[in-house]
């Protein structure tokens, strides 16, 4: 897997005031944070036109950055580093907010791949017998080496039949991964449409939430206090 290549820069003390995060997503930017490898967490911005560019089309929590840190009147520093967490907008869906961890490629890494199911057309309970695939795990928990971080885990169902199972303990990765998800979770199966029908008649019917961010474990505001 390439590496990408992504300019950040640290932000001011005018930055890191109240609502000042709001501002900085106005003018163009998401607000981001870089901490690990036991070196002070620094609050960095990045430019969000940038960012969505370099990860179109690719898995985010997967890939390696090589950022560039550009501080004043000194030379860009190089640091490797993965997308630990991320939020977004519950409306507009842009990124509002990124956290960055430092890296080494000589160590190992624990990161969540996502799972690419291969020749659904094809599979023989869809195809052949009128099942429909029910998708229950999407992302695979797995401990390698940086350089070894695959874009995605395949896994082709073109024999599956309706009623088959595939788990975690079913999936076959390379030697130089360690799965760390729990073996006898589901991956996915292959159902009876009219199993599919009764289910969703059976789910009790639940008022409409609010949207939600993705992965939030904390306030932004809480971060840049703790970092401050």
């Amino acid at each position: 897997m390439e590496n990408l290549v992504l300019e950040i820069k640290k932000r001011s003390s005018d930055e890191l005031k109240n609502n000042s995060s709001r501002r900085l997503r106005k003018s163009g930017f998401i607000p981001a944070i870089l901490y690990g490898l036991k070196s002070e967490p620094i609050n960095v911005k990045v430019e969000l036109k940038s960012f969505k560019e370099l990860t179109k089309g690719k898995g985010i929590s997967s890939n390696i950055f090589n950022l560039h840190l550009k501080e004043d009147g000194g030379k860009a520093k190089k640091i490797a580093a993965l997308i630990k967490d991320f939020q977004v907008e519950p409306i507009s869906r842009e990124y509002s907010h990124l956290d960055f961890i430092r890296i080494k490629m000589e160590e190992e890494v624990t990161i969540q791949v996502p799972i690419l199911i291969l020749n659904e057309e094809k599979a023989y309970g869809i195809k052949e017998e009128g099942g429909v695939l029910q998708h229950a795990l999407r992302e695979m928990e797995i401990a390698c080496l940086p350089k070894d971080i695959p874009d995605h885990i395949g896994i082709d169902i073109s024999e599956l039949k309706i009623g088959d199972i595939i788990k975690v303990s079913d999936v076959k990765v390379g030697d130089n991964m360690k799965v760390l998800s729990d073996a006898d979770e589901m991956i996915l199966t292959i159902i009876h449409a009219t199993q599919l029908k009764e289910e969703e008649v059976a789910a009790p019917e639940t008022e409409e939430a609010e949207p939600t961010v993705i992965k939030k474990e904390r306030s932004e505001e809480e971060k840049e206090e703790k970092t401050k």
